[in-house]
């Protein structure tokens, strides 16, 4: 069971993150977004790391280049994406591919079963004219707990620290994603936050797996 925290730009906070039990660390590649990570702090978050966790680039529509290259220069483990890419992007691909979609409707998110066997991050659908990818809006669980049913998923869309249990048991994903909730200010995360976040989903991972 995956633990995810994305938007990390400062090694403090991957400390935080990995000492508390996250699994993936995420590192935004997109401009427009108050998360972005640059050249020169995306290379002292991995070292950071040093393989403690996996590293995954978060980017909007983007070429196979541009995610190859990105993992090749800060070890990425995997790259997410969002907004317009086609489905054959993820063989294309030397990097394994993680597809986000924001949805509205269930009828919406079971689009996704025809998308080739690659991990899904489920999202809430975005307003019109906002990017694609993180909304920090909550998604309605019963729609990710239908989507959760058919294959496997990562949970995301507005999770903190006070309703990340509740919703893996009510959706059962392959992991929890969270962001903006862990955050002082946009694109400033909070040491606590982050670490509550973390501890309280592997409580619930370990419940649903009657470890607790």
């Amino acid at each position: 069971m995956i633990v995810k925290v994305c938007g990390v730009r400062d090694p403090e906070v991957a400390d935080v993150a990995i000492e508390n039990g996250a699994d993936w660390l995420g590192l935004v590649f997109e401009p427009r977004s108050p998360r972005f990570v640059d050249d020169e702090s995306a290379r002292r978050v991995a070292a950071a790391v040093a393989g403690r966790a996996d590293l995954v680039g978060v980017f909007v529509a983007p070429s196979v280049s541009e995610c190859e290259d990105a993992a090749a220069r800060y070890g990425l483990n995997a790259v997410q994406v969002h907004g317009d890419v086609d489905a054959d992007f993820v063989s294309a691909c030397a990097v394994p591919v993680i597809r986000g979609f924001n949805v509205h409707t269930s009828d919406a998110a079971l689009t996704l079963q025809w998308w080739p066997d690659c991990l899904v991050l489920l999202d809430s659908g975005a307003a019109e004219g906002e990017l694609p990818g993180g909304t920090g809006l909550r998604l309605d669980v019963a729609v990710a707990a239908e989507v959760a049913a058919h294959r496997r998923i990562i949970l995301a869309g507005g999770l903190g620290p006070d309703d990340v249990g509740d919703a893996i048991l009510a959706v059962r994903p392959e992991g929890v994603d969270a962001s903006s909730r862990l955050e002082s200010a946009p694109g400033h995360k909070d040491a606590d936050l982050v670490r509550r976040y973390v501890r309280n989903a592997r409580a619930a991972f370990a419940e649903l797996n009657g470890d607790g």
